[in-house]
C-alpha cells in the first residue's frame, strides 16, 4: 500500500524536526521509514504542481516523509496543530508523488529523527473527523 507524503519547507532542519515530532506527537500520525533531504528544486517543483503557484518564500530545509493517514485526514490534523513549518500533504495517485517515490532512494537521510512518545488524542477528535468526511 502507497502512503501519503508530506513535504516540510522551513528555515533550519531543526524546525523540520520538531514540525516531523508535532506531527507524530499533537496530529497522531505515524512516520513510515526514515524522512528524506530533498534537493531545494525538486522541493520547489512539488510546492507549484500541489499548491498552483510559485513558492513566495525561499527556505533552507526541505524533507519528504511518508505518513500513514489519507491525505484528508492528514490535512484536517495539520491545520489543527499549526506546526512551525510550512507542510504540504502529497496525495498517492498524483503525478507529484509518483516522482518523488521514484527518487526516494536517491534522497539523503534526515539524521536525528526520532519518534517522540505519543500523546494519546481525544476520542472526539476521531469522531469529529470521521463526520466530516
Amino acid at each position: 500500500m502507497l502512503n501519503t507524503i508530506v513535504l516540510i519547507r522551513t528555515d533550519n532542519f531543526d524546525k523540520a524536526l520538531t514540525a516531523l515530532a508535532d506531527l507524530v506527537r499533537y496530529g497522531g500520525m505515524k512516520i513510515r521509514g526514515t524522512p528524506r533531504i530533498i534537493p531545494p528544486a525538486l522541493s520547489d517543483w512539488a510546492f507549484e504542481q500541489i499548491v498552483g503557484e510559485k513558492p513566495r518564500k525561499k527556505v533552507k530545509a526541505h524533507v519528504v516523509a511518508q505518513i500513514d493517514l489519507p491525505a484528508s485526514k492528514a490535512i484536517g490534523r495539520i491545520r489543527e496543530i499549526h506546526p512551525p513549518a510550512h507542510i504540504i500533504v502529497i496525495p498517492v495517485g498524483t503525478h507529484v508523488h509518483k516522482e518523488i517515490l521514484r527518487m526516494w532512494g536517491s534522497f539523503k537521510e534526515l539524521r536525528g529523527f526520532h519518534p517522540p512518545k505519543e500523546v494519546k488524542r481525544s476520542e472526539n477528535i476521531d469522531v469529529e473527523f470521521e463526520n466530516l468526511e
